[in-house]
């Protein structure tokens, strides 16, 4: 890292640090730091996941054929749970490998959240598609409830003739951001299909642009 990638490295950094950024911040700062990231799976994947979008490959290409095969074998059988494709701990020990490789000190859990809810946002709305012919399979979408956000997965199974909706988690972070009203007892997901949500930042203050719910 020369002198000037240095100085654009420290100037991320900082409003990182001081929680002054945006989702908009979190996607140029992942293309800054794309050569760097060989060795760092979660943010590698997660970054090209961003950029490449339904053209996604390695890792997060076979999630996405697991759960694929998950949901068309339900009914058949004990149903296999499907997991967040990388857990908060793994993208947080992703963020803070990469600025302790540079000198710097760990962020904070709330920065490392802040992170997530970006990259969900960022997320929203890439298809999902399989096969040689790149045939469209689902798509992604924000969800919210009172506890949790998420970025969910939506396809299809063919049951008795007839297509059912599934959707699953693919990455979730705490709500620490905007209150949420349950839905129902269980506090199932809004899920925001139409919508599309941003992630602001005013004054320090991680916002989230979705309707009143």
């Amino acid at each position: 890292m020369d002198k000037k990638e240095r100085q654009l490295f420290d100037y991320y950094y900082n409003k990182f640090a001081e929680r002054r950024f945006d989702e908009k911040d979190v996607l140029s700062f992942l293309l800054f730091v794309k050569n760097d990231l060989q060795d760092n799976k979660v943010i590698k994947e997660l970054g090209d996941f961003i950029v490449h979008r339904e053209n996604n490959s390695g890792y997060v290409k076979e999630f996405f054929v697991d759960c694929k095969e998950v949901i068309n074998n339900l009914g058949k059988g004990k149903p296999k749970k499907i997991e967040t494709m990388f857990s908060f701990k793994e993208i947080r020990n992703g963020f803070n490998n990469l600025f302790i490789e540079q000198g710097l000190e760990k962020l904070s859990h709330d920065v490392i959240n802040d992170f997530i809810l970006c990259i969900i946002s960022l997320l929203q709305n890439v298809k999902l598609v399989s096969g040689n012919l790149q045939k469209e399979v689902g798509h992604l979408s924000f969800a919210a409830s009172s506890k949790e956000l998420f970025l969910m997965g939506n396809m299809k199974v063919l049951h008795k003739g007839r297509f059912i909706p599934v959707t699953f988690p693919v990455l979730s972070v705490k709500n620490i951001y905007e209150k949420v009203k349950p839905q129902d007892e269980k506090d199932t997901p809004y899920l925001f299909d139409d919508q599309i949500i941003e992630v602001i930042n005013s004054d320090g203050e991680m916002m989230i642009t979705f309707p009143t719910l």
